[in-house]
C-alpha cells in the first residue's frame, strides 16, 4: 500500500537508501514488507504562519520527528496487518492502520491532524478572539460619552463614528476613535485544527459480492477572519475573529456485485454538521446605540443533514460493447433555529428556523461501443436536478447594529436543471494514427421559486464541437492536438433600463441594471481551447516533454464581462547523465486575463431633465441644475470605462540526485524551485464627478481611471539532502530546506503605506496585516532503522 506523506516529510523526503541482503527478492518484499521507524529532530529559524500554514513548522524552535511503517501477518497464509505513523512531532501527525484477510475481510482505522494558519500578524481592538463575545479594552469610554454629532465642526472632529477623528486640526476636548484605538491594539493569531477520526470495514458476502462501511468525524476548532459592519453605513466596519467550534459526522455504506457481465454498487453516503456557535457578539466601538445594547449580533453557520443514496453499474453487451449507468439522490435538509430577534427592535420573523431543504437528483448513462477493428464509439447522457424546496418567507429586520426601520425581503430558493449529451467517435488512421471527434450539447435551466428571480434568463444553450489528433511521428517523437469550439447562447434576455422614471421610485423605480449588461454566465459566450502536447526521446539518456495550452472566452454583451483568455507553456526535462547521476528540469508560463466593460451611472429615481452637455472626448467639465441629467447621461463616452486583469507566472525548477557515493552508502539529492507572479490591473476610461454645487462652470469633473499598484509575489525554495547507509538495515539522513517569498499587495499594504496605521482607512479599524514576506531556513536530522 503506497501512503502520501504529509507535513515536513512531504517537503523534505528525498528518495530513501533501498538496502537488502543479497538474498532479496520482489517476492520476499511482497509477502514480509520491511518496516521501517524513524526517529529525529528539526529546528525552524524563525516563526511565520504563512511558511508553516498547513505543515505545522508556524513558530521557531525544535520539532520533533517521528515516522513508522510496521507490517505484520502470517507469510503462509492471506492475514496481514499495517500500521502507519507520520509527522507525529508534527500538528500534522497521521496514525493508520489497517488488518484483514485478502480477499476475505478488512478493518481500518486512522486519525490525523490538518492546521491551517491564517496570520500571526493580525491585530485587534477587541478582547476574548476566539470566544463568543468580542468585548472593548478597559479604559475605552463608555457608550454614553460616546459622540455622534455631525453638524458642527467640532462634533465632527470628534464623532464617534469617524475612526480618524480628532485629526490634526481637532478643536475639542476627549477626542474620537483616533485617541484610543491605535493604542488599544493587540496581536491575535488567527487559524484553524481540524482533527479527523476514520474507521471502516470491508468483507466479501460470497462470490462477487462485497460490503464496505465507513465512518469520519471531524472537528474543526480557531479562528476564522470575517468582515463584520456595526451601525451599518454611519457606523464602522472592520475584520474580526470569527469562533469556530463544529463537528462534522460521514458515514457511507456500499453493497457490491460483480460477474463477468454484470456489476454494479448500491450505496448510501451521509454528512451531519453541527455547529457549537450559535449566536455570537462584537460590543461596538462607534455611537452609542443602547436600544440594540451597543453590540452586533451575528450568527454563525447553521447545523445541517445531507442524506445520499447512490447507484452505479455497468453491464457488457459483448466483447466491444458495454454500458455504464450512475444514479443518485440526496435530500439535504437545513432546520436549526434563527437567533432570538432583539429587544426593542420591529423584526417580523415568520419562523423559528428556514426550513430549508434541498433535493439534488442525478443521473448519467454512457454506451460504448468498438463495431470495427478500427472505429470506436460512444454517447452519453446526464441529467443533474438540483430542486430547492425551501418555502419563501418575508422577513422584516435591521441591517448592522442599527435600531432603526426596518427592511422587508423574503428569500430566494433557486433551482438549477442541466441536461448534457455527449456523441464521439474514433477513428484509427494507421500504426500510432488517430482522430477522435466529439459533439457535445448541453441545457441548463435555472429558475426561482420568489416573486423576483435574480435570473435575466431562466435558459442558456451550449454546443460544444472537439477534435483530437494522436501521432506517433517515430518511435522516440509522439504527439497529439485537440481543438474544442464551445457557443452559449440565451434567448429572451432581459434587458435592464436605469433610465430614471416619472413618477420617482417606488411607483416605479428605476431598473439597477444598465442596458446592455448581462450576468456573465447567462450571456452569449464563444469559447475556443487548444491543447497540445510533444514527447521525444532524444537518446537513452534523455527525454524532453513540451505542452501548449490555450483558452479564450469571448462575451457577445456591450458590458460586463467581454473576454477571458489564458495560454500556458510547460517544458520538462530528464536526463540520466551517469549512472549514478540524473537531472529533471522543468519551466512553465502562465498568462492569464480577463477583461470587462461597464459604464459610470448612478441609478436615478427623478425626472430627466434635458441640460446642454457635448459628449467628449474631450472630457470637460459641464454644468448642471440641480437634480437633473444631461441628455446623454446613458451614452456619454466620458462614463464608460475598462478594467483588465491578468495573473502572469513563471516558474522555474531543477532536480539533481546523485548514487553511489562512498562505496554506494550515500545518496544526494538538491532541489531548487523559483517562481515569480504578477497581477497587473489596468483600467481606462473615467467618470465625472460631482462638487456638489449645481450651476457652477465645474460642477461636475471629469475624473480619468488610474491603473492599479502590481501584485508580485516571488518564491524561492531549496531543498538539500542526504542519506547514508550505516549498514543493511538503518540510515541516517540530514536535510536542509530554505525558502523566501517576498509579496507585494496594495490591498494589505494599506497601513504599512499609511502614517495613520490601522485608521487608514475611513470608516475602517484595519487589522495591521501586511503583505506575506519571510526567510525561513529548516534543519533536520534523523535516524532509520529497518527490520523484517
Amino acid at each position: 500500500m503506497t501512503m502520501l506523506r504529509k507535513g515536513w516529510l512531504a517537503a523534505l523526503a528525498m528518495l530513501p537508501v533501498a538496502v537488502r541482503g543479497a538474498d532479496g527478492t520482489e517476492v520476499t518484499d511482497l509477502t514480509q514488507p520491511t518496516n521501517k521507524v524513524e526517529v529525529g529532530a528539526l529546528y525552524v529559524n524563525q516563526d511565520s504562519a504563512k511558511f508553516g500554514e498547513y505543515n505545522g513548522l508556524d513558530k521557531k524552535g525544535t520539532y520533533a520527528i517521528g515516522n513508522f511503517e510496521l507490517y505484520g501477518g502470517n507469510p503462509d497464509t492471506a492475514f496481514r496487518w499495517k500500521l502507519y505513523g507520520f509527522d507525529l512531532g508534527l500538528d500534522t501527525r497521521t496514525i493508520l492502520g489497517e488488518v484483514g484477510e485478502q480477499g476475505k475481510w478488512r478493518v481500518t482505522a486512522g486519525y490525523d491532524e490538518i492546521p491551517h494558519r491564517v496570520s500571526d500578524q493580525y491585530m485587534t481592538i477587541w478582547n476574548g478572539s476566539g470566544s463568543t463575545s468580542l468585548t472593548l479594552p478597559s479604559g475605552y469610554p463608555a457608550a454614553s460619552t460616546r459622540l455622534s454629532v455631525t453638524n458642527t465642526a467640532g462634533g465632527l472632529l470628534a464623532n464617534w463614528n469617524n475612526i480618524q477623528s480628532p485629526n490634526a486640526t481637532a478643536t475639542t476636548t476627549g477626542g474620537g476613535p483616533a485617541t484610543v484605538i491605535p493604542a488599544s491594539m493587540q496581536q491575535v493569531d488567527i487559524g484553524t485544527e481540524r482533527k479527523r477520526y476514520m474507521a471502516g470495514v470491508s468483507f466479501a458476502l460470497g462470490p462477487g459480492w462485497d460490503f464496505k462501511a465507513g465512518v469520519r468525524r471531524e472537528d474543526k476548532d480557531g479562528t476564522k477572519l470575517t468582515g463584520a459592519n456595526l451601525g451599518r453605513f454611519s457606523g464602522l466596519s472592520s475584520l474580526v475573529a470569527e469562533p469556530i467550534n463544529s463537528t462534522t459526522d460521514l458515514f457511507d455504506a456500499s453493497v457490491s456485485y460483480a460477474d463477468e457481465k454484470l456489476n454494479f454498487t448500491v450505496g448510501y453516503y451521509g454528512s451531519i454538521y453541527k455547529n457549537d456557535i450559535g449566536l455570537w457578539t462584537i460590543e461596538n466601538p462607534g455611537a452609542n446605540n443602547a436600544v440594540m445594547n451597543n453590540v452586533g449580533r451575528f450568527q454563525s453557520y447553521p447545523d445541517n443533514d445531507m442524506h445520499q443514496f447512490n447507484l452505479n453499474g455497468g453491464y457488457r453487451f459483448s466483447q466491444t460493447t458495454r454500458l455504464i449507468v450512475t444514479g443518485s439522490y440526496a435530500r439535504m435538509t437545513q432546520n436549526d433555529d434563527f437567533i432570538a430577534a432583539p429587544a426593542g427592535s420591529t423584526w417580523v420573523v415568520p419562523s423559528n428556523s428556514a426550513n430549508a431543504k434541498v433535493i439534488q437528483s442525478l443521473f448519467s448513462a454512457r454506451l460504448t461501443s468498438r463495431p470495427w477493428k478500427d472505429v470506436s464509439l460512444n454517447a452519453s447522457y446526464k441529467y443533474d436536478n438540483r430542486d430547492n424546496k425551501t418555502p419563501v418567507q418575508t422577513f422584516l429586520t435591521t441591517g448592522g447594529d442599527s435600531p432603526g426601520a426596518s427592511t422587508q425581503f423574503s428569500n430566494e430558493p433557486i433551482n438549477r436543471q442541466l441536461q448534457q449529451f455527449n456523441l464521439d467517435g474514433e477513428y484509427a488512421l494507421g500504426r500510432g494514427q488517430a482522430l477522435r471527434a466529439e459533439y457535445e450539447y448541453q441545457r441548463i435551466h435555472r429558475t426561482a421559486d420568489s416573486e423576483e428571480s435574480p435570473f435575466r434568463a431562466d435558459t442558456t444553450y451550449e454546443d460544444t464541437l472537439r477534435f483530437v489528433y494522436r501521432k506517433s511521428m517515430s518511435d522516440d517523437l509522439t504527439g497529439r492536438i485537440s481543438y474544442a469550439y464551445s457557443r452559449r447562447h440565451v434567448s429572451d434576455y432581459e434587458q435592464g433600463n436605469p433610465t430614471p422614471t416619472n413618477p420617482p421610485a417606488p411607483l416605479p423605480a428605476a431598473d439597477p441594471a444598465l442596458t446592455g449588461f448581462e450576468q456573465f454566465f447567462l450571456a452569449d459566450r464563444k469559447r475556443d481551447k487548444l491543447r497540445s502536447q510533444m514527447n521525444y526521446q532524444a537518446t537513452d539518456q534523455l527525454s524532453i516533454q513540451g505542452t501548449l495550452d490555450y483558452n479564450r472566452d469571448r462575451y457577445d454583451p456591450q458590458y460586463g464581462l467581454k473576454e477571458a483568455r489564458s495560454w500556458v507553456f510547460g517544458l520538462d526535462a530528464g536526463m540520466s547523465a551517469t549512472d549514478n547521476l540524473s537531472f529533471n528540469a522543468f519551466y512553465t508560463y502562465e498568462d492569464m486575463s480577463q477583461r470587462q466593460d461597464s459604464l459610470a451611472i448612478a441609478r436615478g429615481t427623478t425626472a430627466s431633465i434635458l441640460v446642454p452637455h457635448v459628449s467628449g472626448p474631450p472630457c470637460a467639465p459641464y454644468t448642471n441644475a440641480a437634480n437633473t441629467l444631461p441628455n446623454d447621461y446613458f451614452s456619454d463616452p466620458c462614463r464608460q470605462w475598462s478594467e483588465t486583469q491578468a495573473d502572469k507566472v513563471h516558474t522555474l525548477g531543477v532536480n539533481a540526485q546523485y548514487v553511489g557515493l562512498m562505496g554506494g552508502r550515500l545518496v544526494l539529492n538538491a532541489d531548487l524551485s523559483y517562481s515569480r507572479a504578477t497581477t497587473p490591473i489596468s483600467v481606462t476610461g473615467g467618470t465625472y464627478y460631482s462638487n456638489g454645487v449645481p450651476n457652477s462652470a465645474t460642477a461636475n469633473v471629469w475624473v480619468g481611471a488610474s491603473n492599479f499598484p502590481d501584485i508580485t509575489s516571488t518564491l524561492t525554495d531549496f531543498r538539500l539532502g542526504g542519506t547514508y547507509a550505516l549498514d543493511k538495515v538503518s540510515s541516517v539522513r540530514i536535510v536542509y530546506w530554505y525558502r523566501r517569498l517576498k509579496s507585494e499587495d496594495w490591498a494589505y499594504d494599506a497601513y504599512s503605506n499609511s502614517s495613520l496605521g490601522v485608521l487608514a482607512i475611513q470608516n475602517y479599524i484595519g487589522n495591521g496585516m501586511t503583505s506575506p514576506n519571510y526567510n525561513v531556513s529548516t534543519i533536520g536530522a534523523a535516524y532509520t532503522y529497518r527490520f523484517r
